[in-house]
């Protein structure tokens, strides 16, 4: 599962979109939430169903799940702490809390609403313009170049031979070794530099957009959200880890944003579409995390990911040098102050999703 972060816009959250559905789930009155979801990725893309499962669409399901809603008094006050941004946020706090606000039971089209809305309206750096426009948004596999590639494989094939000879396959090894000294030898013709790339593709981009086709009506195109790559699950465990040894309050915080620590209002399924939100920061929160890692130099890429292969082969049989997984370095933690830093100076809160 990649985990990604988003700035998160906590004005517009707290104050257009929780009130909508508190009006939606409080008073019976759905226009607002209609009226935000028809702007959506999500509706857009189910524009396109066949007639046959037109029936599966999120907002149908949604809207008929909320209409077998209880609402009398316990509940009608279950629902309005479940919409206050700022209640909810209070309560939302699993270590502390047995029982964070919450409907009777999750609906996956509810939360899928959420989400929807959420990526429209609050995530200000992904946006449906150009990447390079916005550079604090990225896919998880820009910037890496041919050479960083190569490392990687290197390393990946080092780590083969190793476990080879390890299990007694030691000819086995020595071929696989002799191949690659035979494919490093050939010489590769360089390639265009990434800047020159990424030039050419913008001017072809350019060049496309000049084109008229003659629509009556121009087509919107809404993208996926993307956000700041902090990488797989099992580095938020590494994070963690790290940070704790920097700060309590930053790995508290951290909890929040990427741990599961802080309850979702519709709940949390990773990988699922517009359902993958699994923790946030407000900006109050995010100013304090920056305060805690103001002079944190984060560790070198290159070092976090042969720590990680030296964890991976360690000896359990000698107690002196096992190790946990929490204490292995965590890779993307330089991605992780820079989106901190980005939030904190712009106001932002911080939201991760899962996919």
């Amino acid at each position: 599962m990649v985990v990604q972060l988003h700035g998160f816009d906590w004005v517009v959250y707290s104050e257009r979109v929780m009130p909508a559905f508190e009006q939606w789930l409080i008073e019976g009155d759905e226009t607002a939430v209609q009226q935000l979801f028809e702007q959506t990725r999500c509706a857009h893309e189910e524009r396109f169903l066949p007639e046959t499962v037109q029936r599966l669409r999120v907002w149908p399901r949604a809207r008929a799940f909320a209409q077998t809603l209880p609402r009398g008094p316990y509940s009608r006050r279950e629902y309005h702490k479940l919409c206050s941004a700022e209640h909810f946020t209070a309560l939302s706090d699993r270590y502390l809390y047995k029982h964070a606000p919450q409907l009777y039971q999750q609906s996956d089209a509810l939360r899928s609403v959420w989400g929807a809305i959420v990526e429209t309206y609050c995530l200000p750096w992904a946006t449906n313009s150009r990447p390079e426009q916005h550079p604090a948004s990225f896919s998880p596999v820009e910037g890496k170049t041919r050479r960083q590639q190569s490392v990687d494989d290197t390393v990946a094939q080092s780590e083969l031979v190793s476990l080879l000879q390890e299990v007694g396959l030691g000819e086995l090894a020595q071929e696989i070794g002799e191949l690659s000294a035979e494919v490093d030898d050939i010489e590769w013709e360089p390639e265009e530099s990434d800047e020159t790339a990424a030039q050419s593709d913008i001017e072809h981009i350019d060049a496309i957009e000049l084109i008229d086709f003659n629509a009556e009506e121009e087509t919107e195109v809404i993208v996926a959200a993307r956000g700041m790559l902090i990488g797989h699950q099992p580095n938020l465990l590494h994070v963690r880890g790290w940070l704790a040894g920097i700060s309590v309050r930053a790995m508290a915080l951290f909890e929040f944003l990427a741990c599961s620590r802080r309850s979702m209002p519709f709940g949390f399924e990773a990988g699922e579409p517009f359902g993958a939100f699994a923790g946030y920061l407000t900006p109050d929160e995010v100013a304090q995390l920056a305060t805690c890692l103001e002079e944190v130099i984060p560790p070198d890429q290159a070092a976090a990911e042969e720590d990680y292969i030296t964890f991976r082969y360690q000896h359990p049989g000698l107690p002196a040098s096992f190790r946990l997984v929490d204490e292995v370095l965590p890779t993307h933690a330089a991605e992780l102050l820079k989106a901190v830093k980005t939030a904190s100076g712009q106001g932002l809160g911080l939201i991760c999703s899962v996919e």
